[in-house]
């Protein structure tokens, strides 16, 4: 992700859609247009002039359906999109723009850059009806130690040297200040920030990373999961299954959202909707060692004894030397005992 020297930086900006082509015989199935406009503005509330903004076509993907609104097939939408994307413009004087020729139904990639402001970049689907993006804010500070916490704390993250990714992220963090912004670098640091300090174990530092991430980004699994972790630890088993259920649902293929989700589910005493969530983990990640006790004591408490000895010993076989393996070789003798 590139970056520039920061500062701040806020947008407002506005979508308005342009009247649909007029429909004839020969253009029944043509696409509705889209105009993207609006204001950039510094923190101050001053406009800002020259700033780039690029518009880039996005795939897609499979949820969307165009059939109610009439904007044509995918594949032309796609084939359009692609084309009428790409350039970029630049903000007048008085710090607006103006970007036209957007297929409406289709998602885009917009990016504003300017030199020395930290650039601003997210995906927007532009409709027929006018749009309103909402006034972002990027924050000022040293973004060569930003750019240099980021792959130092990313790095170190990485090889679970989890107090140096802490000071490294950090750096990042103190570029944004107390700042909403969605910029891909803060919402990254942000997550790693919370997990660091999960494995750490200080749930308080993570909560306060992952809180403000959760209000960036809603639909981020990493600060749900984070954050039903942390109310595990804090005892609010309902609470973490909320965040655990919430993480499932916007990344059903995580092997490690099923598995805290399902665990959280045995320990509560759910041992029948635990089962799905631990079969599914295993199945995104075979070797997901924990999974097999947690499964194993699921189907125990719901009377399948032979699958549930079969995961138990499958985790004593992967993890012999486990802190808990006489608990789960005594609850495997006991199952023995009833099968």
């Amino acid at each position: 992700m590139r970056l520039h020297e920061r500062c701040a930086l806020v947008v407002v900006a506005s979508l308005v859609a342009a009247a649909a082509l007029a429909a004839s015989p020969a253009t029944a199935g043509a696409q509705r247009i889209a105009i993207a406009s609006g204001t950039i503005v510094d923190q101050d509330g001053n406009p800002l002039e020259g700033v780039r903004v690029s518009i880039e076509y996005w795939y897609m993907g499979p949820r969307l359906s165009m059939g109610a609104t009439g904007a044509g097939d995918r594949e032309t939408i796609n084939e359009n999109s692609m084309r009428q994307s790409g350039n970029s413009t630049e903000t007048k004087e008085d710090g607006t723009f103006s970007y036209p020729s957007l297929d409406a139904e289709a998602e885009y990639r917009v990016r504003f850059e300017k030199d020395g402001f930290i650039p601003l970049e997210m995906k927007r689907v532009f409709h027929v009806a006018g749009n309103d993006m909402g006034t972002l804010a990027l924050i000022s500070g040293n973004v060569e130690a930003a750019r240099k916490g980021y792959e130092t704390g990313y790095e170190a993250f990485e090889k679970r040297d989890f107090p140096a990714a802490i000071a490294g992220m950090t750096e990042v963090v103190d570029v944004y200040g107390d700042s909403d912004s969605s910029d891909e670098m803060l919402v990254v640091a942000l997550g790693v920030l919370g997990q660091a300090h999960l494995q750490l174990g200080q749930p308080a530092e993570a909560e306060a990373s992952l809180t403000r991430l959760l209000e960036i980004r809603l639909d981020n699994p990493i600060a749900h999961r984070g954050l039903g972790q942390v109310a595990a630890m804090n005892g609010d088993m309902q609470k973490a299954l909320d965040h655990f259920g919430s993480a499932v649902a916007l990344e059903p293929e995580s092997a490690v959202g099923r598995y805290l989700y399902g665990y959280a589910l045995q320990l509560s005493g759910r041992a029948a909707e635990a089962i799905p969530q631990l079969e599914a983990c295993l199945e995104a990640q075979p070797s997901f060692v924990q999974a097999h006790k947690s499964l194993g004591m699921a189907l125990a408490d719901t009377g399948e004894t032979a699958q549930a000895i079969e995961h138990l010993e499958a985790y004593l076989k992967a993890a012999p030397g486990a802190p808990d393996a006489a608990e789960v070789q005594a609850k495997l003798a006991e199952i023995k005992g009833l099968a």
